[in-house]
């Protein structure tokens, strides 16, 4: 039986931030937005975060979408960014970023 120790807010947020990973740009795919499952070949895409890093944008996944669009929309609203803030975003993808 699996017995688990009580811990403060404090603990699990810095957990959280510790255990707390993003994905490059320039790591997402087509083919990655287009496919249905995550795994450790997924998970290998993300990193962690380096200290005082912010992730730019939260990106849940869902295959029901229409890839196509889905990816128009990213590469474009990635565009913008990148001209704006002259730098690649980075995202927590939950299909990357959590350990499936």
């Amino acid at each position: 039986q699996l017995v688990l120790k009580p811990k403060s807010s404090e603990e699990l947020l810095d957990e959280a931030t510790t255990n707390l990973r993003c994905v490059e740009w320039r790591h997402l795919s087509y083919e990655l937005m287009r496919s249905s499952g995550g795994g450790p070949e997924t998970y290998q895409l993300s990193r962690a975060l380096a200290k005082g890093e912010n992730i730019d944008f939260f990106m849940s996944h869902s295959w029901h979408d229409d890839a196509d669009a889905k990816w128009k929309a990213l590469t474009k609203f990635v565009e913008t960014f990148i001209f704006k803030h002259r730098r690649e975003p980075t995202f927590w993808l939950d299909k990357v970023c959590i350990d499936q």
